[in-house]
């Protein structure tokens, strides 16, 4: 009979977090707690995922043994192809996808010697679909996405299940920041459920992929997205 207690214990579980002090990445982090876990979540004075420099010092200063890695900092910078500059484009790439291969160099291994573990990317339906002025942000993103399943592939071996999760219109001080109340309005009328998603419907999916109900879902780019994308 199953377990659904014992299966969402994770008092023996090591979690390292990203962006876990509001929004989605809080409400990862308060889940985890609530259930037993013990979290590791930096501030960005602890470490800025804008600096190489910064991650790479925080690295050296710990010892990176964890059970799950949970990757859910974003930067979205606003800019079309008239305005966006190498600059803008280098920094969505930093905090988005590079700052995360950094720390993965240095966690990857005590999961592998551990013969498990779990890794999650926060993605944004913007590897799935765009919007004007998202380049940056959904050229990152789709790279996110490529490098999910390449390590879906080669940590299979390991049992390290690697997955990512593209959250729909989430009210979080991003959205509010990039879209006015008209746009807003306009995207609740085209997502089925007729709501904006909210940060525990995300949390509740990295719970699940990350308990042992998950002995086989790795590689995949999940939307939660209330339909949006099934027109």
């Amino acid at each position: 009979m199953l377990d659904i207690n014992k299966a969402y214990n994770f008092c023996d579980k090591n979690v390292f977090l990203t962006g876990g002090s509001r929004g989605i990445g809080k409400a990862i982090k308060d889940g985890f707690l609530a259930l037993g876990a013990k979290v590791d979540a930096p501030s960005r004075t602890e470490m800025d995922l804008l600096s190489e420099q910064s991650v790479n010092n925080y690295i050296n200063s710990k010892s990176l043994n964890y059970d799950i890695f949970i990757y859910c900092a974003g930067l979205n910078k606003l800019a079309g192809i008239s305005e966006v500059d190498t600059a803008t484009m280098v920094n969505c790439f930093q905090v988005n996808l590079f700052s995360a291969v950094s720390l993965l160099h240095s966690i990857v291994p005590y999961m592998k010697k551990q013969n498990s573990g779990r890794i999650i990317f926060i993605s944004s339906l913007y590897a799935i679909i765009s919007r004007e002025k998202r380049i940056a942000y959904s050229c990152s993103k789709n790279a996110l996405t490529g490098l999910m399943k390449t390590l879906a592939l080669e940590l299979a071996p390991y049992n390290i299940l690697v997955n990512a999760i593209a959250p729909g219109y989430v009210m979080t001080e991003m959205t509010k920041k990039n879209l006015t109340l008209d746009e807003q309005e306009e995207i609740i009328q085209r997502i089925p459920l007729k709501r904006f998603q909210n940060e525990t419907d995300i949390s509740n999916l990295v719970l699940f992929l990350c308990s042992s109900l998950n002995q086989n879902l790795t590689g995949q780019l999940i939307a939660v997205d209330g339909g949006y994308l099934c027109q």
